[in-house]
């Protein structure tokens, strides 16, 4: 703790210096559109919007922050022994969070990977069908041709087979993203070990 200070305020002030300027700078776009009179345009909407989303983020934080340090003053003034054990409530609420969060994040997961299995049998039993039907048709065209019911078939084939090559390209791309975040927290952890 520098020059015995207990909190680090750095944390606290970053925080209020982005809710300053985060305030001044959507003061600035409704000044300006005041003293001409004109109302706000899309971007400057939008602009407005995404401040307005981070200033509730911000304040969260502080809030949080300052609504923690008065629980530790409190929990340190009424917990018999070492100032130490007023940590164990927090420390015990952040670790079951983490924990909690790392259960539900895995099942989620694992969610999302089932759905889009799924999903790329479905395409995958569409373009078989689409491709069964299409050699029947052929044999039936051979006998009776009708090119306009050949391009629609074809058509409706050539969308499947992109639908299918589309999932399989997600799939590759969340498989190599998951691998990446893999081995950085690997190599973190095993760096910070």
């Amino acid at each position: 703790s520098h020059f015995g200070a207990i909190i680090r305020t750095t944390h606290l002030t970053g925080t209020v210096t982005d809710i300053g300027s985060t305030l001044g700078r959507i003061s600035v776009i409704y000044l300006r559109k005041r003293c001409r009179r004109w109302r706000l345009n899309d971007v400057e909407r939008a602009e407005v919007g995404v401040d307005a989303r981070k200033l509730g983020v911000l304040f969260g934080l502080w809030s949080f922050y300052f609504v923690g340090g008065l629980i530790g003053i409190y929990m340190e003034n009424i917990t018999p022994g070492p100032p130490e054990r007023a940590l164990l409530l927090p420390a015990s609420f952040t670790g079951g969070l983490g924990m909690f969060y790392m259960a539900c994040r895995q099942v989620l997961k694992d969610y999302i990977k089932k759905l889009e299995q799924d999903r790329l049998e479905s395409d995958l039993k569409e373009a078989h069908d689409v491709l069964a039907q299409m050699g029947n048709r052929l044999t039936a065209l051979e006998r009776n041709p009708s090119v306009s019911e050949l391009d629609a078939e074809m058509g409706h084939m050539i969308e499947a087979l992109h639908e299918v090559e589309s999932d399989c390209e997600n799939l590759c791309r969340q498989h190599s993203k998951m691998l990446e975040r893999s081995e950085s927290a690997q190599s973190k952890f095993h760096s910070e070990v």
